[in-house]
C-alpha cells in the first residue's frame, strides 16, 4: 500500500488528533496503541500534537511547525529534486526540521564544479516568525567565520519568492555516531569535543548564543574536524545589532531541542552564553558515558521540564553505557571480571574524578554555578588531558600532589629508591639517637606539641588568607567563597592572638590583613563585594587599630608599614562611598605619604614604586573624577593621574611581564581621558582611551577566565563609546555601549552576589540608555533606563552607602526624563517624586555619572 497524499495524511492525523481529545486518558492510550500498530509515524504526529495541546510548550522537535503544518504537508522534498534555485540545481534531499528542508545541491552553470547545501523554507506561505528566524540565521552565520562553523556561501529567493541559503555541504557523520562507531578512545574524545568549545566560543566572541547543540547538529567530517551547523535558532546578544536582536527577542524563547535545552530554556527564562556552556556538558556526558544524563519516564512536555529542571544527574562514571575504547587487554586487576565487566570498570575508573566533576559543574541547574564560558570548560578538559588540576575539583594539596606523581612517575620512582637507601642506612643510627635522648627530650614534649599545633593553626589560617584566597579572587562567581575563607582565616587568626604573647608582630600583621581582606570581600566598591558597607568599615577600623601602633612600635619593618598604607587606603574607599568626602582624602593621603617613604628606602622595588602611582590614582579619584564621590577638582584628578603614568611605563618598559603594572598602564589612560573629557577636550580623551583599550584588550586575552580582566574590556568600549560620542560619531558610540553591557551582563550573571557587578550592569545600562534616547530610539532607551533602576533599587538596599543611595536618585531621575520625551507624564513625575525622598534623607555628594 503507497504512502497517503500529504493532504490526506494530515487529515487523517487531525482526525485522530480530534478522537482523542473526546475520550479519557485511559481510552485515549489504548486508541494510539491501536493507531500505532497500523501506522506508526501517523500515530506518532497525533501524540505529538496531544502533547502541545495539553501542555503549551513550543519544542522544536515536536511542535515548531504546528501553525504552518498543514501547508508544509502540502510540499514533498522530493518534489524539488532535478529543479534549479539560482544557479542551483537540486539532487536529493538530506533533512528537514521545524523550518525547512535540506538539499544537496551543485552548481548547474559552468562558473565552477562542487556540492553545497540548500537551506529552503517549507510550503507556499511560510509564517512571518519562520521567516523572521530564517533571516536572522542567514545574518548570523554571515558574521561567524570559522573553520569548525559551517559556511554560509550564498543567499537568495526562489522564482516564487521563498529565501533560501546556500551553505557548505558537509559530508561526515553526527558526532555521537562517530565516537561510537569507532569506539574512540577517552583522550581521542576530549579533543575532538574540544574543537566543538572552540567553534561555540567563537560564535560567543561575537555575541551569538547557538541554543540548539546537539549531536545532530555537529558533524565530524572524514579528517576527524568537526563542523557546526544549524544556528536558525540562535539568539544575538546585546551588541550584536539592533535589528536581529530585537527580531529574536520577539520570537519565542522556547524554541529548543529540549533533551539538550538547559533548564532556563524549559522555563522560558533569558538565555545567555551559559545555556549553550549547559547543552556542551550533556554533549559531553554523552559522549563519554554512552547515555543522556537523565531518564524521562514519558515524553510528555510538562515531564521533561520537571526531569531537567528538578533532577539531578548522576555522575557519568556511575550511569556509564559506552561501548569499551578500542584495543588492549583489560589490566591485571580486572583480568578475574567476565570481559565486558572488566572494560566497564575500568572506563568508570577513567571516568571518576576529574572528568566526573567536569561535566556536573557544565550542568548545573543555576547557571551561574556552572562554567563562566566555554572556553572555561575546554580549558579543564585541556588541564584534564595534561595530568594538570582541574577548576572543576577542589585544588586540595593532596588533589595537587597525586597530578604531580601522575605526571613525573619515573623521577619520583627513582627519587624514592634513592631516599629508601638513604633512610635504611640512617635508620640505625637515628633509633639510637633517640634512645640516648629520650630523658632529655620528654620535658619539653609537651611544649614542643604546643608549638606545632599553634604554627599548623597558623599556617592553615594564612594558607587560607593568601594562597586559596588570591587563587579564586579573579574567578567568576567567587564572591561567597572568598567571604567563607576570609571568615574562617580571621577566626583561626583571632583565636591565635588570644594564645600568644601580644608582642608577636608577624601574628599581628597577618591578623591586621585577614580583617582588611574581610573588609574587601564585605564592601569595599573596588571589589567584587557583598554590598554591605557597614560591615566593612568596621572592619577596617579593626584592621586599623592593629595596624597603626604596629607600624609605630616598628619603623623600619617595611611589611608594617606596608600593611597601614594599604588599610588606609580601604578605609578611603569606603569612608566615600558612605560620603565622608573629608576622612576619605585625609586616610588617602596618608596612605600615598607611606608609600612614597616606602619607595625612597634603601630596599625599595618596583611593588613599592607601583604602590606610589595606585595611591596617585586613588587620591586622584577622591579629587575629581566623575565616578566616584568626589571634591569637585578634575584638574588636581588629572594631575594625580599624570604622574602615575611616567611610573608604571617605567616599570612595564623595565619588565614587560609585569602584568600588574600593564593594568594599572590601562587603568591610568582609562583616567586620563576622562578627565580630558570632563575638560572639554575629546579628541584628546579618544586617543587616551584608545591606549587603554589596546591594553586591556591584550591582557584579557591571554586571561578568559579573569573577571577583572574582563569587566576592564567592557570598560573600555565604555569609555571609547563616550569619546565617540562626545565627537558626533553615533555609530561607533552605541556599537561601544553594546559591547560593554554584553560582557557587564555575563559577569553578573557568573556572580550574582557581587555587587560591584550589577553596579556595574546598571551604569552600562544607562551610559547605552542615554545614547539612545539623544539618537531618538525612546522605546529601546526607556527599556534600558528601567531596568538600570530595578539594579540600583537592589544596591540602595545597603541605607548605609549613601553613593548607592544617590545613584538611584540619579537613575530615577534619567528615567524620568526618557518618560517625559516618550509622553508619559505621571510616569515621570513618579520617578522625580521617588527621586526627591531619596534626596531629602541623604547627604549630597559631589558624584556624577559613570562607572570604574
Amino acid at each position: 500500500m503507497g504512502e497517503p497524499e500529504p493532504s490526506e495524511r494530515w487529515r487523517r492525523v487531525k482526525e485522530l488528533f480530534a478522537a482523542a481529545l473526546e475520550v479519557s486518558p485511559e481510552e485515549r492510550e489504548a486508541l494510539l496503541a491501536r493507531a500505532s500498530a497500523e501506522d506508526a509515524p501517523l500515530a506518532s504526529e497525533a501524540a505529538s500534537l496531544l502533547r502541545a495541546h495539553e501542555d503549551g510548550g513550543l519544542f522544536l522537535e515536536d511542535v515548531v511547525a504546528f501553525e504552518s503544518r498543514e501547508i508544509i504537508a502540502e510540499e514533498s522534498g522530493t518534489s524539488w529534486v532535478g529543479r534549479r534555485i539560482g544557479p542551483y540545481e537540486i539532487v536529493r534531499p538530506l533533512g528537514r526540521g521545524g523550518m525547512g528542508f535540506v538539499f544537496l545541491a551543485r552548481r548547474a552553470d559552468s562558473e565552477y564544479r562542487g556540492d553545497v547545501a540548500i537551506k529552503l523554507i517549507r510550503g507556499a506561505l511560510p509564517s512571518e516568525e519562520i521567516l523572521r528566524r530564517f533571516r536572522a540565521e542567514r545574518q548570523t552565520l554571515a558574521n561567524l567565520s570559522h573553520p569548525s562553523i559551517a559556511r554560509l556561501l550564498d543567499g537568495g529567493r526562489t522564482d516564487d519568492g521563498l529565501p533560501y541559503l546556500v551553505l557548505e555541504h558537509v559530508d561526515g557523520e553526527p558526532i555521537d555516531a562517530y565516537c561510537e562507531s569507532r569506539r574512540l578512545p577517552i583522550e581521542e574524545t576530549l579533543r575532538l569535543f574540544r574543537l566543538v568549545c572552540d567553534a561555540v566560543e567563537h560564535a560567543h566572541r561575537h555575541l551569538v548564543v547557538h541554543r540548539d547543540l546537539k549531536p545532530a547538529n555537529i558533524f565530524v567530517t572524514p579528517d576527524g574536524g568537526v563542523k557546526l551547523l544549524d544556528f536558525g535558532i540562535a539568539k544575538l546578544l546585546p551588541g550584536a545589532g539592533q535589528e536581529e536582536t530585537s527580531i529574536l527577542t520577539r520570537t519565542s524563547e522556547r524554541v529548543m531541542t529540549p533533551e539538550y535545552a538547559s533548564p532556563e530554556q524549559i522555563r522560558g527564562e533569558p538565555v545567555t552564553t551559559a545555556s549553550d556552556v549547559y547543552a556542551l556538558g550533556v554533549l559531553l556526558y554523552r559522549l563519554l558515558a554512552g547515555r543522556h544524563p537523565y531518564r524521562f519516564p514519558d515524553a510528555r512536555p510538562s515531564e521533561v521540564e520537571r526531569v531537567i529542571c528538578e533532577q539531578e544527574p548522576v555522575k557519568p562514571s556511575t550511569a556509564v553505557t559506552r561501548q569499551p575504547d578500542s584495543g588492549g587487554a583489560p589490566p591485571e586487576g580486572d583480568r578475574g571480571l567476565p570481559p565486558s565487566r572488566a572494560v566497564s570498570e575500568r572506563l568508570r575508573r577513567r571516568l571518576r574524578g576529574d572528568l566526573d566533576n567536569i561535566v556536573l559543574k557544565a550542568l548545573r541547574k543555576e547557571p551561574w554555578r556552572r562554567y563562566g564560558s566555554v572556553d572555561q570548560l575546554s580549558e579543564d578538559i585541556r588541564r584534564h588531558l595534561e595530568g594538570l588540576p582541574v577548576r572543576a575539583r577542589q585544588d586540595t594539596l593532596g588533589y595537587r600532589t597525586g597530578k604531580f606523581l601522575r605526571r613525573n612517575r619515573l623521577a619520583v620512582t627513582a627519587a624514592a629508591v634513592v631516599v629508601l637507601a638513604l633512610l635504611a642506612g640512617l635508620a640505625t643510627t637515628a633509633w639510637q639517637a633517640r634512645v640516648a635522648a629520650n630523658h632529655a627530650r620528654r620535658a619539653e614534649a609537651e611544649r614542643a606539641r604546643a608549638d606545632r599545633r599553634f604554627n599548623e593553626v597558623r599556617q592553615l589560617a594564612t594558607a587560607f588568607l593568601f594562597d586559596f584566597h588570591d587563587a579564586i579572587a579573579d574567578l567568576p562567581g567567587s564572591t561567597p567563597a572568598r567571604e567563607l575563607v576570609v571568615a574562617r582565616a580571621l577566626e583561626y587568626l583571632d583565636r591565635l592572638s588570644r594564645e600568644s604573647p601580644g608582642d608577636d608582630p608577624v601574628l599581628l600583621r597577618e591578623l591586621a590583613v585577614a580583617y582588611q581582606k574581610i573588609g574587601n570581600v564585605q564592601g569595599n566598591p573596588n571589589n567584587a563585594n557583598l554590598g554591605d558597607t557597614e560591615s566593612a568599615l568596621a572592619s577596617y577600623r579593626k584592621a586599623l587599630a592593629i595596624a597603626r601602633p604596629l607600624a609605630a612600635s616598628h619603623p623600619a619593618d617595611a611589611q608594617a608599614q606596608r600593611v597601614l598604607a594599604i588599610i588606609l587606603e580601604k578605609l578611603a574607599d569606603v569612608e566615600a562611598v558612605r560620603g565622608d568626602i573629608a576622612s576619605a582624602r585625609r586616610d588617602s593621603a596618608a596612605s600615598l605619604s607611606i608609600f612614597r617613604a616606602l619607595a625612597r628606602g634603601a630596599s625599595a622595588d618596583g611593588r613599592a614604586r607601583r604602590s606610589v602611582a595606585i595611591s596617585h590614582v586613588k587620591a586622584g579619584d577622591l579629587s575629581g573624577h566623575p565616578s566616584f564621590p568626589n571634591a569637585g577638582l578634575p584638574r588636581e584628578a588629572l594631575a594625580h593621574y599624570e604622574r602615575a603614568a611616567p611610573i608604571l611605563e617605567s616599570l612595564v618598559q623595565a619588565d614587560p611581564s609585569d602584568g600588574g603594572s600593564l593594568r594599572y598602564l590601562g587603568l591610568v589612560f582609562e583616567r586620563i581621558g576622562t578627565m580630558r573629557l570632563q575638560l572639554a577636550q575629546p579628541r584628546e580623551a579618544l586617543t587616551a582611551y584608545r591606549r587603554s583599550f589596546a591594553i586591556r584588550e591584550k591582557l584579557a586575552a591571554g586571561a578568559a577566565a579573569n573577571v577583572e580582566a574582563r569587566r576592564d574590556v567592557a570598560i573600555a568600549h565604555e569609555r571609547i563609546a563616550d569619546a565617540s560620542r562626545a565627537l558626533g560619531r553615533p555609530r561607533e558610540a552605541l556599537s561601544g555601549y553594546r559591547r560593554s553591557v554584553a560582557i557587564m551582563e555575563a559577569l553578573a550573571a557568573a556572580d550574582p552576589r557581587n555587587a560591584n557587578a550589577r553596579r556595574s550592569v546598571a551604569s552600562s545600562y544607562e551610559q547605552l540608555g542615554e545614547a539612545l534616547m539623544e539618537y531618538g530610539d525612546l522605546r529601546e532607551a526607556w527599556s534600558f533606563h528601567r531596568r538600570a533602576v530595578v539594579l540600583r533599587e537592589d544596591l540602595a538596599a545597603d541605607a548605609d552607602n549613601v553613593q548607592a543611595q544617590r545613584e538611584l536618585a540619579d537613575s530615577l531621575r534619567e528615567a524620568a526624563g526618557v518618560a517625559d520625551r516618550r509622553g508619559d507624564d505621571p510616569g515621570a513625575a513618579d520617578l522625580r517624586a521617588r527621586a526627591e525622598r531619596i534626596e531629602r534623607t541623604v547627604p549630597r555628594l559631589a558624584v556624577s555619572k559613570g562607572e570604574t
